[in-house]
């Protein structure tokens, strides 16, 4: 399992990595450039912004949802009826189909009917609550033709959670078409002890966060 202190949420960190270069549009219909240092440095107030200036770095439950995050549209039901009262077994396996089948982290192919439509997606930097803010978050990042998810394992580790482990990597949806190089992910799936569902996604990764920005900015 990658490191704690160097991890990063995949999820998260790739939503700031796109919210920074959404801003910075290519200079010319010739050979996209990478964006300046002073356009970095806008993209990237930019999509803090949007990412840490619509909730805390560190809020609480209640606060995730403070001010809407305009974006990502407001939190509303998706999927059909929630499957309530299955065990962690279960969720498990319905995860694993999710992320080996469905590559949801760069898809967004998940079984929406597990998670809460509040569901709280975290990582040490960014926090977004409700599941159709998060789905709206995934379409915008990875190139799915290209991209891929491979677990490397899950396993129930108490009655309510349920943690995984594995690689991720691929390109994102800009025109100067940068790639992602594999990296490692930690996710640990925290369920209402009452429904079953999944109320808490906190992913962490491998690689630091200046990392991450410099792919980002990098052209293939």
């Amino acid at each position: 399992r990658p490191r704690t202190s160097t991890r990063m949420s995949c999820a998260s960190a790739c939503l700031a990595r796109a919210t920074c270069c959404a801003s910075s549009a290519p200079r010319s219909r010739a050979a996209p450039k990478p964006p300046s240092l002073l356009g970095r440095r806008a993209a990237l107030s930019v999509g803090l912004g949007v990412l840490g200036g619509a909730v805390s770095p560190f809020p609480s439950r209640d606060d995730a949802d403070a001010l809407p995050l305009a974006p990502l549209g407001a939190v509303k039901s998706v999927g059909g009826a929630k499957r309530v009262g299955l065990s962690a077994d279960e969720v498990a396996a319905i995860l694993k189909e999710d992320l080996v089948t469905g590559q949801y982290f760069v898809t967004g192919n998940l079984t929406r009917e597990v998670f809460d439509d509040n569901c709280r997606f975290k990582d040490p930097t960014n926090d977004v609550k409700g599941l159709s803010r998060y789905l709206t978050a995934l379409g915008l990042l990875f190139d799915p033709k290209d991209s891929f998810v491979r677990l490397t394992s899950i396993s129930v580790t108490s009655p309510t959670t349920v943690e995984t482990d594995g690689t991720l990597e691929g390109y994102l949806r800009f025109p100067w078409h940068p790639r992602v190089d594999p990296y490692e992910f930690h996710t640990t799936y925290t369920l209402d002890p009452t429904t079953g569902l999944i109320v808490d996604q906190s992913q962490t990764w491998s690689i630091s966060g200046a990392k991450a920005l410099a792919e980002t900015f990098t052209p293939t």
